[in-house]
């Protein structure tokens, strides 16, 4: 019976350790967890290589008409004469007839001034002839100037002054009732029409020089360094809206900043604006280029590359996002040409498309994209 028992109590025991054994091989093995590398952010970006670039600066600028001036009819007659041949838009030379007014009133009122020379020169010469024969009465000590006829003689020879003044001045109105062009001109309006009558002041013409035009352009804050270093030996090309050129030269540098924009102004001159087949006219906004010369050192950068800020995010040799300032110099189409302000000498890795969420010093997995270097030519 004891046996029985210990040999139960030992089948129960290797149970157990069976049963322990068997949980043992059938436990399951722990899963080792692989720590994945954090992914990179690709970025698109371009190899710049600075290179020598010569560089223009393109600023709009208005164009504005040189000597506008209006011929207004000197006394009031009717219209003698109009030039058939005077339209808006015709070049005219200097002393070229344009209109005559009647000259009948004119004429009668020039013999009517001569006539008062003439009497004034009679009264003169009665007042001297009076003076001559009162100074042989008289005597020089005792007798009063009125005696002497000396105020009487004054008075004389200021109504002959006074009469020749009306004369010259009546000769003046009749010589003006022939309306010509005061210089080298281009007809901008006709104001008359043949047979009308005319108020003293009224406008005939309306007239502008045609030997050359004025160009003014303001220059920002911004641009005024480049501008005022290019104008020791311009070269400034003005371009109008249908693609023609035209060379200019300075006029002159305005010595104040306007006083709402705080701008300054540089009015440029073109010469002979109104020849050829392409006209320059006056109250045009033009492009004007501003050759700024041969520059060192300048890289060619997409528009899309350039933050609102103005600086550019380019990538370590780590690849890692730096952010840096440039100095625009120029721009084309959608090309902007400018130079690093710190080692602007070496090549650049540059983002192409910047993000908002882009932190300095933050690694990302750059894709090359075009190469673009400074070409050695002028902006488009």
């Amino acid at each position: 019976m004891k046996f029985k028992k210990t040999l139960a109590i030992l089948a129960g025991c290797g149970a157990i350790f069976a049963a322990l054994v068997v949980v043992d091989v059938l436990e399951p093995q722990p899963v080792v967890i692989e720590q994945k590398a954090p992914s990179k952010t690709p970025v698109s970006v371009l190899q710049v290589t600075p290179e020598d670039h010569d560089s223009n600066l393109t600023l709009l600028a208005t164009t504005t008409a040189r000597w506008p001036i209006q011929l207004k009819a000197s006394s009031s007659a009717q219209l003698a004469w109009l030039n058939p041949d005077i339209e808006p838009g015709v070049l005219v030379k200097k002393g070229t007839l344009l209109a005559k007014l009647n000259t009948s009133a004119l004429e009668s009122n020039l013999a009517q001034a001569n006539s008062s020379v003439k009497q004034a020169e009679l009264n003169l010469k009665q007042a001297q002839h009076e003076q001559t024969v009162a100074l042989k009465m008289l005597s020089p000590t005792k007798s009063s100037p009125f005696a002497r006829r000396e105020p009487q003689l004054l008075a004389a020879k200021a109504e002959l002054a006074q009469a020749k003044q009306a004369y010259t001045s009546a000769a003046k109105l009749l010589e003006e009732a022939s309306v010509v062009a005061p210089f080298d001109a281009v007809i901008m309006r006709r104001n008359i029409s043949p047979g009308e009558w005319l108020e003293a002041g009224q406008v005939t013409f309306e007239l502008a020089a045609s030997d050359s035009l004025d160009v003014e352009l303001p220059v920002s804050e911004l641009h005024w360094q480049q501008v005022q270093s290019a104008l020791s030996q311009p070269e400034i090309t003005i371009v109008n809206r249908d693609g023609s050129e035209w060379q200019a030269k300075v006029r002159y540098v305005s010595p104040q900043a306007d006083p709402t924009t705080r701008q300054r102004q540089v009015v440029l001159s073109v010469r002979e604006p109104y020849q050829g087949m392409n006209h320059l006219l006056p109250n045009q906004q033009v492009k004007v280029i501003v050759s700024l010369g041969l520059r060192p050192e300048i890289v060619t950068l997409p528009l899309s590359a350039i933050t609102r800020d103005g600086y550019v995010w380019t990538l370590d040799e780590q690849n890692r996002l730096q952010k840096e300032w440039i100095t625009q110099v120029g721009q084309a189409r959608n090309q902007v040409y400018a130079r690093f302000d710190q080692d602007s000498a070496k090549a650049r890795q540059v983002v192409v498309y910047p993000l908002l969420s882009m932190l300095p010093g933050k690694q990302v997995a750059p894709q090359a994209a075009q190469i673009l270097v400074a070409k050695q030519e002028g902006n488009q």
